[in-house]
């Protein structure tokens, strides 16, 4: 009982907050015992997976039982904290339990002095205003301990809450006649993912499956339908093999996943991650390499991978026989791996493209599995066409595009028996029909309907047929064309026309072959196994073995064109073109042997292609072919020069690389003298009037000779920087000198193709440039230095992706 006096409200709420403080302690410890059997209980709950659910049942039920008892014995022992108790635990704080300001309501005045007594209660309410703070109950270790041991079993719960569940509640199942529950749920990814079956294990709580997957869920044990609940369907299991039931649900959103059985028998957080959409990036626009290929370098991504990846090509202006179907995809190999970040580069063959020679728009574009497609940017370019040599072999090539490039329907559709029947060729009769029974055939028109691409395809191939004999193509050449040329007449429809494109296509390659001399299929196949090879990933030993072949090869072609130019089978246009030499070929398969060997398989590859350039620039009696035999022959001075000029060049530079001594000037003083001797037997007169009319040829030699004497004079002065620029003027200076010799001016004037066209000049590959061998020594160190620094981790990352950026691009 507190005193007459009422306190004041911070008294009063200290009081208050005392007491709630006490229930709550005394509340906990009370309730602790049964909560945390509880908590015990559904922690161990895992480990009734596979135990009868009887007997499961039995022990969930003495649980609930103990926690009752436990529950109703702390409630007769809950004793809450009185006003009273509460005023005297603040009174005990302050240190006024003498004086008693909340509890001394026995005090009583007896006797004396009225103002004493007035004292006595004022004091009394001035201590009691001020106990304002409330008393916090005494806690132990041994409550510190409990607390712990309660959030622990809680916390071992909340990791499996189906297990808890499951040891906490009744199963009822074995009153409706349920055997034990045997629960068996998977997932299947979809077939693109490439991912494996996911097993769903009742222990786990969370699942991430990808959006399209298929749950599929089989109970043993049960009298009555399982139901299996999904973020988006619901589905009833029906009855499976044996006594059991199986069901499927196809996930495609995040949600609760749960199988229900007179209760929840496993239950699932299903994270649906979709699929996302491939990413595609090109360092570089899509280029036209020199062999004719679409050179494409792209970075694509995918994250279960890509499907496909094709060039989209369209043409700028559409021909009329393609209106509406205009839009071509040829596919990119995607079998090698790919570099960092999913770099690749590829060479696509597109020289049987329907649309060879026409403006096109091109583009990438990759697919997943799902058929998302990512598309880049739109490049415009020519398509490259073919370099036929054999002009019945471009009158097939022509043909074969005039098929590809018509798409418009037949008109009338062909009987598809009316084929077998073959009208007679009687004479004097002048019917031009046949009747076959109700069928009535129009003999008049070989094609009925045909459309006019297929049509005039169709006459000039038959023209072709008239005349092949005269080029002489073997007899099963011959018979190959027919068979073309009746296929493309009994047609049906476009699909029939258009399977005749790629035998015409196989007859225009085997003709261009048969041209072909011995050398040239041995050297064509020797390059093919190593460039197979090379793109393979093959060892360096084969690497070498290959381009040994190869070499062979080159040599045996080399020998062959001498002797044809030594004999005059060349003409005239074995001089047209530029002054290639031996060394330059062995130059150029040293590097690819060094490249391919050392792992560079793009560097091989692309040398490997240069060195195409250079055979194929080689004629009957070119300076090439005749300095491989005995250096004779038109141009051969001129050649030997130009290789006299290269040694001295790459001597010179030798020459820069060794530290100034008697002996290096001794060296440059001798290589001046050769220098100028070289200089002297070119011809070019010191005292010559450069006004003097003179042809370009001797013009450019003369240039030469000014050249070498400068070189000459720089060496003896120790300028070497000077001395190899100048040697480099004298091999341009020779260079041009070849290429303007009035051998080069003969072409193929009169030729015709087989239909009576004129063919046009061939190209004499006058613009290739053939590196010397200074440019190609500085090529090869600066290549050289960039990959020392692209292979220096202490270099900057940008710096070395720059680097490789660099060296990709060659």
């Amino acid at each position: 009982m507190l005193a007459p006096t009422t306190p004041p409200p911070s008294t009063r709420r200290a009081i208050a907050r005392t007491i709630r403080a006490d229930a709550l302690v005394k509340g906990l410890r009370t309730l602790w015992p049964p909560l945390c059997l509880l908590a015990f209980v559904g922690a161990a709950g895992s480990l009734t997976e596979g135990l009868p659910a009887a007997l499961v049942s039995a022990g969930a039920g003495l649980t609930w039982l103990i926690t009752a008892y436990l529950f109703w014995r702390g409630w007769q022992l809950f004793h809450p904290m009185s006003e009273h108790e509460a005023g005297r635990a603040l009174e005990e704080a302050a240190g006024l339990h003498e004086l008693r300001p909340l509890t001394g309501g026995e005090d009583r005045r007896i006797s004396g002095d009225d103002a004493l007594w007035s004292w006595h209660q004022r004091r009394l309410i001035e201590a009691a205003a001020a106990l304002s703070t409330p008393v916090k109950p005494k806690l132990d270790w041994q409550d510190a301990a409990k607390a712990l041991a309660l959030v622990a079993a809680m916390g071992l719960c909340g990791l499996n809450p189906m297990a808890t569940a499951r040891g906490l509640t009744f199963d009822l199942s074995p009153l409706m006649g349920d055997s034990d529950l045997v629960v068996e749920v998977w997932a299947e990814p979809p077939s693109y993912t490439g991912l494996p079956l996911i097993r769903l294990d009742r222990s786990q709580s969370n699942i991430a499956l990808p959006v399209g997957s298929k749950v599929t869920a089989r109970v043993d044990g049960a009298r009555g339908a399982p139901v299996l609940r999904g973020p988006s369907r619901t589905t009833r299991l029906e009855p499976a093999q044996g006594a059991a039931w199986q069901g499927q649900i196809e996930i495609t959103r995040s949600g609760t996943l749960k199988l229900d059985r007179l209760g929840t028998r496993a239950q699932w957080h299903i994270e649906a991650t979709p699929d996302q959409k491939p990413q595609l990036a090109l360092p570089k626009p899509i280029q036209i390499d020199p062999k004719g290929r679409l050179d494409i370098a792209f970075q694509a991504s995918d994250d279960y991978g890509l499907a496909a990846a094709f060039v989209r090509i369209r043409p700028v202006k559409v021909p009329e026989g393609l209106a509406g179907h205009s839009v071509f995809d040829t596919p990119i190999p995607l079998e090698g791996a790919a570099g960092e970040n999913g770099a690749r580069r590829v060479f696509v063959e597109v020289a049987d493209h329907a649309l060879t020679g026409l403006q096109v728009e091109a583009q990438i574009v990759v697919r997943d599995g799902l058929g998302q497609e990512t598309a880049s940017d739109v490049t415009k370019l020519t398509m490259p066409e073919q370099n036929w040599q054999s002009s019945l072999a471009a009158a097939l090539q022509e043909v074969r595009l005039m098929i590809l490039r018509e798409a418009r329907p037949y008109q009338r559709t062909l009987p598809r028996f009316a084929t077998l029947f073959e009208p007679l060729d009687v004479v004097g009769t002048a019917s031009d029909s046949l009747n076959l029974g109700p069928i009535k055939l129009d003999l008049t028109d070989p094609q009925p309907g045909a459309p006019p691409g297929i049509a005039k395809a169709t006459g000039h191939l038959r023209a072709i047929a008239e005349t092949m004999v005269q080029f002489g193509l073997s007899d099963l050449g011959q018979l190959s064309l027919h068979y073309a040329l009746e296929r493309l007449s009994i047609a049906r429809d476009v699909s029939d026309a258009h399977s005749v494109a790629p035998l015409l296509w196989q007859m225009a390659l085997q003709i261009e072959a048969s041209n072909q001399t011995p050398a040239q299929q041995k050297v064509a196949q020797a390059r093919e196994a190593l460039k197979q090879a090379l793109e393979q990933g093959a060892p360096p030993d084969q690497i070498q073995q290959l381009t040994q072949e190869l070499r062979e090869a080159v040599g045996e072609r080399l020998q062959e064109l001498a002797q044809q130019g030594a004999s005059g089978e060349g003409g005239e246009q074995g001089q047209s073109g530029p002054q290639i030499s031996a060394g330059d070929l062995e130059d150029r398969l040293r590097e690819l042997e060094e490249s391919g060997s050392s792992g560079s398989r793009e560097d091989a590859l692309a040398q490997l292609d240069q060195l195409d350039e250079l055979l194929e620039n080689l004629q009957p009696g070119a300076p090439g072919a005749s300095g491989q035999a005995n250096g004779q022959g038109q141009g051969g001075p001129l050649d030997d020069a130009m290789q006299q000029q290269r040694a001295l060049s790459d001597q010179t530079e030798q020459l820069g690389e060794t530290p100034p001594s008697d002996q290096s000037r001794r060296s440059a003083e001798d290589l001046a003298n050769q220098q100028e001797g070289l200089a002297d037997a070119l011809g070019g007169s010191r005292q010559s009037d450069p006004a003097q009319e003179q042809s370009a040829e001797e013009q450019n030699k003369r240039q030469a000779a000014e050249a070498m004497r400068e070189a000459a004079q720089a060496l003896r002065e120790g300028d070497l920087n000077r001395a190899q620029d100048a040697q480099s003027r004298a091999l341009q200076a020779l260079r041009q000198a070849a290429e303007s010799s009035p051998q080069g001016q003969a072409g193929n004037d009169g030729e015709t193709d087989p239909l009576g066209r004129a063919l046009p000049k061939q190209d004499d590959g006058k613009a290739t440039k053939v590196p010397d061998g200074v440019e190609k020594r500085r090529a090869r160190d600066v290549r050289d230095e960039l990959r020392r620094r692209q292979a220096d981790p202490q270099r900057d990352k940008n710096e070395r992706d720059y680097i490789d950026r660099l060296l990709q691009d060659r």
